[in-house]
């Protein structure tokens, strides 16, 4: 019986040691997949030549030379004035333009990039924050995205850790839990669509203005950026009727999240919740076309009276570009959004087909820079910082071979990105 027992003892030591390599092993290669040094702006950048769409105009001009210092754009002129340790770029015969802004993604969702993954692959790559797919949204020149639903935990580490540079990856912008009514959408049968519970919920089902607000606010001092509300409301010819927000309720979620200086977005069904949503003052509605509903007069109004932003999100929406001439003609701000959440979508790739529907559908070249810029800031209340390329503002910036303005595709060719002045992308070599 002691001879078993010293065996048993051995082994669990073995064990326990192999345990403890295997431990230590893990998280040494965890956090050199992980993590990137978060070293500070050590030098300036300088961009001499080239044409620079700047985000304010429709229109380029010749690039008077661009200083980029402690990661934000410190000069724009002939005049600018480098430190002698500056690193040079010569952008002679390219296109500089702001980074793009995806306004609508599902970051930790099923898309192309995982649906054939292993479980063991899975669980390891979402375990370290879809290193690839961070990867991929930068070089796809998207260094500002937004995520209007994921797990809330998880997302707010997420962003806590790009923001802080301990992750590489676009600045994140990410919503708590979706605000729906009870059994609606998201929801599966009144159920949470993150079953398994881990990271957090997805969801918060109430159609209590009350409810709501203490939600809101709570999520404010967590440290959001902006709440998510559905409003699918009517019926169209194929689709289910859907328990839905109150007017009274979308209200509260919308004046308690201006309160505490957050974007709201929301996702609307047919026309009519359109309309409701911008009247109420929500900054972005996403969809807005389902089964060829198209915009009325009453509802172009109210987009216009209050700054709504439109994110069609074309890829998701096969009809949705019908309401996009009528939208564009009445100045109505448009967004670039993706909806990138599917097995037969991929970061980066969905993007730049969304940015090729829309000029499809009618919105000149140089309008949908705008609207992948400009427009973006605009959808997260941050104009201020980004969208644009201006003195004082972040320096996030491309370098891109050909003109954007009169031929979309060209934003794919990609020659460096610039995000927070930093290069986090450099393709100089490999250009055509």
């Amino acid at each position: 019986m002691k001879k078993i027992l010293r065996k048993l003892l051995v082994v669990t030591g073995v064990l326990t040691i192999i345990g403890i390599i295997g431990s230590v092993v893990l998280y040494f290669q965890y956090e050199k997949d992980l993590y990137v040094p978060s070293d500070s702006h050590v030098t300036d950048i300088m961009l001499r030549g080239g044409t620079l769409f700047d985000g304010i105009k429709t229109m380029p001009i010749p690039n008077p030379g661009i200083l980029i210092r402690d990661g934000k754009i410190s000069c724009i002129s002939e005049h600018c004035e480098p430190r002698i340790d500056a690193i040079e770029i010569d952008a002679t015969g390219n296109a500089i333009v702001p980074g793009l802004i995806d306004l609508h993604i599902h970051f930790m969702a099923t898309t192309a990039e995982n649906v054939d993954l292993s479980v063991p692959r899975l669980i390891w790559n979402t375990a370290r924050f879809r290193p690839d797919v961070r990867r991929k949204l930068l070089e796809a020149g998207i260094t500002t995205v937004r995520d209007v639903g994921g797990p809330q935990d998880a997302m707010l580490d997420l962003k806590r850790m790009l923001a802080n540079a301990e992750l590489a990856g676009p600045r994140m912008n990410v919503v708590g839990p979706i605000f729906t009514a009870p059994r609606s959408h998201p929801t599966r049968d009144g159920k949470d669509p993150n079953n398994s519970g881990i990271g957090g919920k997805m969801t918060f089902q109430s159609n209590d203005p009350a409810s709501v607000r203490r939600e809101v606010n709570r999520l404010a001092k967590r440290g959001v950026d902006g709440i998510k509300a559905v409003l699918h409301s009517t019926a169209a010819d194929s689709e289910q009727p859907l328990p839905t927000l109150s007017r009274s309720t979308l209200n509260e979620i919308i004046q308690t999240a201006k309160e505490n200086n957050l974007w709201t977005a929301v996702h609307v069904g047919p026309q009519g919740d359109t309309g409701i949503a911008a009247e109420l003052g929500a900054t972005t509605v996403e969809h807005g076309v389902r089964m060829g509903n198209l915009i009325d007069d009453e509802t172009l109004r109210s987009l216009l009276e209050n700054d709504v932003v439109y994110v069609p999100t074309l890829g998701r929406e096969p009809l949705g570009h019908l309401n996009i001439p009528a939208l564009f003609e009445n100045g109505v701000a448009i967004g670039v959004g993706t909806d990138t959440n599917n097995a037969e979508m991929s970061f980066g790739e969905s993007y730049h087909l969304e940015l090729e529907h829309l000029v499809e559908a009618g919105l000149p070249p140089a309008d949908v820079l705008i609207a992948a810029t400009r427009n973006g800031a605009r959808g997260i209340g941050s104009l201020d910082d980004l969208g644009t390329i201006e003195v004082g503002k972040y320096a996030d910036l491309l370098i891109i071979q050909g003109e954007p303005w009169i031929e979309i595709k060209d934003l794919r060719k990609i020659k460096a990105v610039i995000l927070d002045g930093r290069i986090v992308v450099e393709n100089f070599e490999n250009a055509d």
